[in-house]
């Protein structure tokens, strides 16, 4: 099953976002006389340029009237992706609960900086659109085991292909696509013609790099930009197997040329070039659709325990200035919650397109 909510809890996660920040929320509530909690973990990232007035790191902490906890943390992108701040808060808990620092000398930040030195580089300006334009509005859906494989089942084998990853996708795989799917119907629907459409998602490279196999545990900001990309003439209405196709494909060749790189300058070519050519398409503006989706799965957000037990919903605050999502697992790690950030009228054709998956909005 699907739910999407728009609740007050949205409400309480926009107290935490400011301008061009992102977030992820803890919430500990206790329930008396047993000290029972549960904590929202809220995180920001700095996703457009930083402003030197802006703090690298930021922490908030609500206490509600009724013993709840509400943990609010926004950082700079610069110096951190979703696998630092989830090491970060784990450690931070660990600290909290047992009064001792992990002495663990994998977790460090200087491996990142040594073999990637920063350097002055050259893009195209995409639109400013956190000041004009529509408003950017964010809704929450969460996707169960349940739904996710009935997804899945109505992807089409292909017969020709070899690649697990296309007969049998995994869930971030068949979400995504889902997702893409969804919103390039939107987009024909507005336009009245279909048009090319780009989808990009980041790519962890820890534990992918052959070239300097020690950098698994690396600290900072390691991640790799990849582009799917579907030109008008492929969209077809009722084909996931399309979309699922080119995500894949995508992923597999992107980890491939990531595995293949022989040097540290190679990975900064492949990485840089690739965050270019997402910039020219942010650049073509109204000319195509580029859509951004971000997967925090399988990283260890609901372990953090503070003493007060380990979080009951860990979510992020979306983009302000973008259209995109944000990929987490729920909390018995079977399903998706996706956090969905579009401007107000697509945000209302998205909620009834979800229909196209034969399964109910609830919520």
């Amino acid at each position: 099953m699907i739910h999407s909510q728009s609740t007050a809890m949205m409400k309480v996660l926009s107290m935490f976002k400011p301008k061009s920040m992102q977030t992820i929320f803890l919430n500990f509530s206790v329930v008396k006389p047993m000290i029972l909690s549960c904590l929202c973990l809220i995180l920001f990232f700095l996703l457009m340029v930083h402003m030197p007035s802006s703090p690298l790191l930021g922490v908030q902490v609500n206490v509600f009237n009724n013993g709840g906890i509400a943990i609010g943390i926004k950082i700079s992108h610069i110096i951190a992706d979703a696998f630092t701040i989830a090491t970060f808060v784990n450690e931070w808990a660990h600290t909290c609960l047992t009064g001792t620092i992990t002495q663990d000398t994998n977790h460090c930040f200087g491996q990142l900086s040594s073999l990637f030195p920063a350097r002055m580089l050259q893009f195209p300006s995409p639109p400013n659109t956190s000041t004009t334009g529509p408003e950017i509005v964010t809704r929450r859906f969460v996707f169960d085991a349940l739904a996710i494989e009935n997804i899945r089942k109505t992807i089409k084998k292909d017969s020709t292909s070899d690649d697990d990853m296309i007969k049998q996708p995994s869930r971030v795989v068949v979400v995504m696509s889902v997702i893409w799917k969804v919103l390039t119907h939107i987009s024909s629907a507005k336009n009245g013609n279909s048009r090319d459409s780009s989808l990009g998602f980041s790519i962890n490279l820890r534990g992918k790099l052959s070239c300097v196999p020690s950098l698994e545990h690396a600290l900072g900001n390691f991640v790799m930009i990849a582009i799917a990309n579907m030109e008008a003439d492929e969209v077809r209405k009722d084909e996931l197997n399309d979309f699922v196709k080119l995500v894949g494909n995508t992923i597999r060749d992107t980890c491939a040329a990531i595995g293949k790189a022989s040097s540290v300058d190679d990975i900064s070519s492949l990485t840089v070039n690739n965050r270019k050519k997402g910039v020219e398409k942010l650049v073509q503006g109204d000319k195509m659709d580029v859509y951004t989706v971000t997967s925090w799965c399988k990283l260890p957000w609901y372990e953090a325990d503070f003493g007060w037990g380990k979080p009951f919903w860990v979510s992020p605050v979306g983009f302000n200035a973008i259209e995109g999502a944000f990929l987490m697992d729920t909390k018995d790690g079977n399903g998706i919650q996706v956090t969905v950030c579009l401007k107000e009228k697509n945000m209302t054709e998205f909620q009834k397109h979800l229909d196209i998956l034969s399964t109910p909005i609830v919520g």
